[in-house]
């Protein structure tokens, strides 16, 4: 009946597989919690939402004014 301890290895194997995948899942939740607390804590200022992902500050473009002008053969 070695086929029977084959498949009570592999079932062991599988369970530890199974225990191994569940602590890192916990151990990634726990870095995300972790992260997601510092960022929470952060000062955020609103210099620091304008720039973009260069690190450098967009600059607003100034709108051009157009000036209306009366022509003078106009009645």
């Amino acid at each position: 009946m070695p086929w029977l301890h084959q498949v009570f290895e592999a079932f062991e194997d599988y369970r530890r597989q199974r225990e191994r995948e569940a602590a890192e899942r916990d151990e990634l939740a726990s870095q995300q919690r972790e992260a997601l607390k510092i960022f929470e804590n952060a000062d955020i200022t609103d210099d620091d939402i304008e720039e973009d992902g260069r690190g450098k500050k967009r600059k607003d473009k100034k709108k051009k004014k157009h000036k209306h002008r009366k022509d003078a053969n106009n009645d």
